[in-house]
């Protein structure tokens, strides 16, 4: 299998503190760390892959070797839905998240989000990628990208652009996360409102096959489900 990198995006994941009732100013680090240690524990949601967050964790552990940092990971429409619902019944029970930008907004708009001045957000990001309020800041660049079976299309006839995937010889031969709206908006953003609406107009009239997951679509791809 083999990957077609064709868009980047920047702001689709962040990292945040959580405020136990509501907005508040950050504490200073040293309080922060001071009030973990009387839990002993951080708990982080996020949507990363396990294997991406694995080392996150151990440099955490080597820098605070008296706390345990506790990872759930689910897909960031769960996280989300799951975060509200807690909130609902009175319950925090959440210290740090990340994930993508369209759910921090959900969080913001709850009060959620506590501001914090991370020494890291002041050494070069570019615009955009940090909250004027400093309510995020965005941990990863996320990668927009056509994957194709190299046994079922040869590399001279892969899709080069997404336009590609409007020719008819791909009509019904490439599969897509059903529920991937980051994909959108950034589609949007990439190529302009208009034209973008008119893109996934006659993206639609190709007749993709829905999957839920990238995990799921890439495990599919390898063994030959569709072409792309």
């Amino acid at each position: 299998m083999s990957y077609n990198i064709a868009r980047s995006t920047l702001l689709f994941s962040a990292l945040i503190f959580c405020a136990e009732a509501g907005p508040a100013l950050a504490q200073a680090p040293a309080r922060r760390v001071d009030a973990a240690g009387g839990e002993r524990e951080v708990v982080w949601y996020t949507a990363m892959n396990t294997p991406d967050a694995a080392p996150l964790r151990k440099r955490f552990r080597e820098k605070y070797p008296d706390l345990n940092l506790t990872i759930l990971r689910q897909p960031g429409e769960k996280i989300r839905t799951r975060i509200l619902t807690e909130m609902r019944a009175g319950k925090f029970l959440w210290d740090v998240v990340s994930f993508n930008h369209l759910d921090m907004d959900a969080l913001a708009q709850e009060g959620l989000l506590a501001a914090y001045a991370s020494p890291e957000t002041r050494s070069g990001f570019p615009g955009g990628a940090v909250d004027p309020e400093g309510r995020w800041a965005a941990i990863y660049v996320r990668q927009y990208v056509i994957g194709y079976n190299t046994g079922s299309v040869p590399r001279r006839e892969a899709p080069r652009s997404w336009e590609d995937l409007l020719q008819p010889r791909w009509k019904e031969k490439f599969a897509m996360d059903e529920s991937d709206v980051e994909w959108y908006a950034a589609m949007l953003d990439y190529l302009g409102r208009e034209k973008g609406s008119a893109f996934m107009r006659s993206l639609a009239r190709q007749n993709p096959q829905f999957r839920r997951g990238h995990s799921l679509l890439a495990k599919l791809l390898i063994a030959g489900e569709f072409p792309l």
